[in-house]
């Protein structure tokens, strides 16, 4: 179940407060408007709540203004005219919100019409004029009180000194319902508020902007299992951890005479392409298939230029057939500066997606880029989170680290802490308790130690 949020806590005051206010009034005045006012205009952000409320204080006094001259006109229609009277109130509902409009504040027309039928309406407990001044009295008394419930905070810490990165697929990323609202609006508050976050992703640059455009990102992300840096703002690659053309040429030699297929990714002039032979299996061909249909993927038939630069190598293959392709390359001149990777999330269980790095494509080794190339940021603490094993170099050279409630047992044991939920939320919500803890809240501390001091 979704966790009560601080705006219900708030409105709920704010309620009881306008309520109080009616009972110290000896119960004069009509207290659904003060409270209505004070549930409406509490909102989320403070400048929203503020915006909100100017809309509804002017909706109120040109609905009270107009509906006070339509019951003046009104007192000499007769009883019997019950049509025309109806009618008169209907149309007045056009200089009612015109007048908005005319004053640049149409977010207060609905607010305009509702306060003039309200007034025109009245069951007659109190004299038009009273009624008036009780309706917009009241919803102003509503207004004022939420505004002042809303700008208290609780006392909190500020802790900028801290850099966020989080996995993206099973970590912040959910498959079947992508980032949550709550997620996007709080890490979107976060980076306006300046917190230092990024995401650290196997995909391609490509293939995560798609589902990120909702995110308000400042700084590059780490993607391709950290192969690259890469800047969402001006779409360009700011680093990049490719094999070396001999190393290339060797692998694809090997390859070759294997007579065996593969995807090779190349950088080439800030685009990542694709490029792919004829299929030698059905799960080449479904991943061909599925990949292709994103307008984010360069694929192209045929052999990769000399000037680019190659940034993995991708074979699906069999279990065993991954296993003795690996051994052979490993044998290969300069094959220590290799690094493999296996996926088995997108394949049946004989099969495997068998990646080929250079040894610095992790994503520790460009985490430790980023920071060190963004002024300002070389004393941060990092806290990260992870799920996958290719997140345990980042994990265990962090500061702090979690992992996801369905992380991988060798993720587990690799980090501080590990959260109770599975979904991103859970990741979100940390992230804003130590970010801005509350003043009595303990601060979480490392309780590992890393992989370097357990070398030493």
């Amino acid at each position: 179940m979704p966790k009560i949020g601080m705006r219900m806590i708030k409105t709920s005051i704010a309620v009881a407060i306008c309520l109080m206010i009616y009972l110290l009034r000896g119960k004069q005045g009509a207290p659904v408007f003060s409270t209505i006012a004070a549930v409406i205009c509490m909102q989320p952000q403070m400048e929203n709540s503020v915006k909100v409320a100017i809309n509804r204080i002017i909706g109120t006094l040109i609905g009270a203004m107009i509906g006070l001259l339509v019951l003046a006109v009104l007192r000499f229609v007769p009883a019997e005219y019950e049509v025309v009277y109806h009618m008169m109130i209907s149309i007045a509902i056009i200089p009612a919100m015109y007048i908005t409009v005319v004053l640049k504040k149409t977010g207060a027309a609905a607010m305009a019409g509702v306060v003039l039928l309200s007034v025109t309406l009245s069951d007659g407990l109190y004299p038009p004029l009273t009624g008036a001044f009780y309706r917009a009295f009241e919803t102003i008394i509503g207004i004022v009180v939420s505004l002042v419930v809303n700008v208290i905070h609780l006392p909190r810490g500020h802790r900028e000194e801290l850099f966020f990165v989080t996995g993206f697929d099973g970590a912040l990323y959910d498959a079947k319902k992508g980032i949550s609202p709550y997620s996007i609006f709080e890490l979107n508050q976060l980076l306006e508020d300046g917190a230092k976050f990024t995401i650290a992703t196997e995909r391609t640059p490509a293939s995560l902007l798609a589902d990120i455009q909702d995110l308000h990102l400042k700084l590059p992300i780490i993607a391709m299992d950290g192969a690259v840096l890469y800047d969402v703002n001006e779409m360009r690659y700011l680093a990049c951890n490719g094999i070396s053309k001999e190393m290339t040429a060797r692998i694809q030699t090997y390859l070759q005479q294997k007579n065996l297929h593969y995807f090779l990714n190349v950088l080439l002039q800030d685009v990542l392409l694709i490029y792919y032979q004829e299929f030698h299996n059905e799960e080449e061909q479904k991943l061909y298939e599925r990949a292709r249909s994103s307008p984010h993927r360069n694929y192209i038939h045929g052999e990769a230029p000399e000037d680019g630069i190659a940034v993995y190598f991708l074979l699906v293959l069999h279990m065993d057939e991954a296993d003795m392709v690996e051994k052979e390359i490993r044998q290969l001149t300069g094959a220590e500066d290799l690094l493999f990777l296996r996926d088995t999330s997108e394949t049946p269980p004989e099969y495997c997606h068998l990646k080929i790095y250079h040894k610095n494509a992790t994503k520790e080794v460009m985490l430790r880029t980023l920071l060190e190339g963004v002024d300002g940021m070389g004393n941060r603490k990092v806290v990260a989170f992870g799920s996958n094993r290719n997140d345990i170099s980042m994990l265990q050279w962090a500061d702090l680290s979690y992992a996801t409630a369905d992380a991988s047992a060798e993720v587990k044991a690799a980090v501080d802490y590990r959260l109770r939920k599975k979904h991103g939320d859970s990741i979100v919500y940390t992230m804003l308790q130590l970010y801005e803890p509350f003043v009595w809240q303990k601060i979480p501390q490392r309780r590992r130690k890393t992989i370097y001091e357990i070398k030493e």
